[in-house]
């Protein structure tokens, strides 16, 4: 089993290097390849790498899972993580086959993403107190998340010279340091100019220098933990329902605005830097709930 483990190392190495997969993803990949380890420890008859990748070993694997309470979409990222790991087995020739895609994957109902009204969104950026430097930031900071669809990885890791002021255009590294760039609105402009100006001086800190767009009160970049620990406090005082928003609802809100507004899809999938259309289509089933809901409110035969 120390041999196997050492092979999750390697791969883990290889996904970071190679496929140049972000830290959570490379995470949860690692993770889910440590539990099958877990699972292997329980089964005494298993002590060659062809019987540790059979497809007997693989079911029962899941059977274990399930026993354990873990089902649906976690299931199948731990296929999935199998899947990819069995497949760089493949290439460094340490197996022949990959039988993981004989394994079944549980079916799950895709949920409709969460999103927020364009009177909520008001709400919710105008709760910031902008009498003080972190109010400015967080202003600015969820301004650009909802106004450039952007993800809390994305804008944790803006720099300033990520913002092209005079061209209106914002770079940014998505998935996989995939480099895409978005066109920023006047009023995320003008938040991130009055943030620059009267927010971000306050917050560096000297001999403690960064390029990091946006700070913390130490001066340092601002993490993922504390955008969705400022995100909760201030949809509280917005009186948005805590179940009802998270850094991501506000990214969902965009595409579901430019949506309900004419944008085309391809245009949707290019600013959320989907590399996979399908992946954008589901704002159209959002789109279509809301026609429902008014063809249920006005329609007088309803």
């Amino acid at each position: 089993m120390d041999n196997l483990k050492t092979y999750v190392y390697r791969f883990k190495d290889y996904l970071i290097t190679e496929r140049k997969l972000s830290k959570n993803t490379t995470d949860a990949y690692y993770n889910d390849l440590n539990q099958f380890i877990e699972y292997l420890l329980t089964r005494e008859n298993i002590l060659i790498i062809e019987e540790v990748f059979n497809i007997d070993t693989l079911d029962n694997f899941l059977i274990w899972l399930y026993g354990k309470g873990i089902t649906g979409r976690s299931i199948i990222r731990k296929i999935s993580s199998l899947s990819i790991f069995l497949r760089f087995l493949k290439i460094e020739g340490l197996i022949n086959d990959n039988p993981s895609f004989l394994l079944n994957r549980p079916k799950t109902i895709k949920s409709l993403p969460k999103y927020l009204s364009v009177e909520e969104i008001e709400k919710f950026i105008n709760a910031f107190d902008t009498s003080k430097p972190e109010g400015i930031r967080d202003r600015a900071l969820f301004e650009l998340i909802y106004s450039c669809g952007l993800r809390v990885s994305e804008v944790s890791s803006l720099n300033i010279g990520s913002v092209y002021f005079k061209e209106s255009i914002l770079q940014v590294f998505g998935k996989g340091r995939k480099e895409r760039y978005v066109p920023i609105g006047e009023r995320a402009k003008y938040e991130l100019e009055n943030y620059l100006k009267k927010g971000r001086p306050f917050l560096e800190k000297k001999r403690k220098y960064t390029d990091a767009l946006f700070l913390n009160f130490r001066g340092d970049r601002i993490t993922r933990k504390g955008i969705w620990k400022n995100l909760k406090e201030k949809a509280l005082i917005a009186g948005i329902e805590s179940n009802r928003i998270c850094v991501h609802t506000l990214r969902h809100s965009f595409a579901t605005h430019l949506l309900q507004n004419g944008a085309d899809i391809k245009s949707i999938q290019e600013l959320l830097g989907h590399k996979n259309i399908i992946t954008t289509e589901i704002y159209t089933h959002l789109n279509m709930e809301n026609i429902k809901e008014n063809y249920n409110k006005y329609h007088i035969f309803g």
